[in-house]
């Protein structure tokens, strides 16, 4: 009778095996769902955050982009110039050149101010970039397609000590420009500005230049 008994409990214990088997199926089937789901999640928050990276990257390169072209607004600290006609008055015999700013004053002015890392400039509120020309018409100086009276505000953001040591040399030995101040009467003023505020310059149309493609 003891025999039968223990035979018995261990009967019933391996019959109910299938039962708990069929009953966890469910639960293993879900588990794997939510393992699939986790994968495919993961894979797409990959691609998200490889996505958001190139997107950070385009924006990086687009804001150099248009900061190298002056196509945005900017401030900074930097160097203020202003230039002016002399107010002393002229007798027939003088020559009356020596009175007015001219615009080789301007450009020379410029180009030394980028070669001593300017990274904005504009010329009365005019923003200049890579196509902006610098030219006289009569009594008037062009900048750009702008005619331009005196008195003529250079104001260029970037290293005051650098900018100013920079146009040293154009200012007293190629232009003489102190000269011009003590003996006709002209205006050369530098101020060094803890902030400066410079407009977006003009962005040019483009008709027949097109980007050359990689491979081509």
């Amino acid at each position: 009778m003891f025999q039968l008994k223990a035979q018995a409990k261990v009967n019933e214990r391996t019959s109910n095996t299938p039962d708990i088997v069929s009953a966890l199926a469910p639960y293993t089937y879900s588990i794997d769902q939510l393992q699939a789901e986790n994968t495919k999640l993961q894979t797409e928050l990959d691609q998200y955050q490889r996505g958001a990276a190139a997107a950070l990257l385009a924006d990086t390169r687009l804001k150099r982009t248009q900061l190298l072209a002056g196509s945005v607004p900017v401030k900074g600290p930097g160097l203020r110039i202003v230039l002016d006609d002399s107010k002393k008055e002229i007798t027939n015999k003088e020559e009356v050149n020596n009175y007015i700013i001219h615009e080789q004053y301007l450009r020379k002015l410029v180009n030394a101010l980028w070669n001593s890392g300017a990274e904005a400039i504009a010329i009365n509120g005019q923003r200049l970039t890579a196509l902006t020309t610098i030219f006289c018409t009569g009594t008037v100086i062009n900048i750009g397609s702008v005619a331009e009276t005196p008195p003529y505000v250079i104001e260029v953001i970037g290293d005051s000590d650098k900018l100013v040591k920079g146009i040293e040399f154009v200012e007293k030995f190629e232009l003489g420009l102190d000269n011009y101040v003590d003996v006709y009467g002209i205006t050369f003023k530098k101020d060094i500005v803890t902030e400066i505020r410079l407009p977006a310059g003009k962005v040019p149309t483009f008709k027949l230049a097109v980007p050359v493609k990689e491979g081509n």
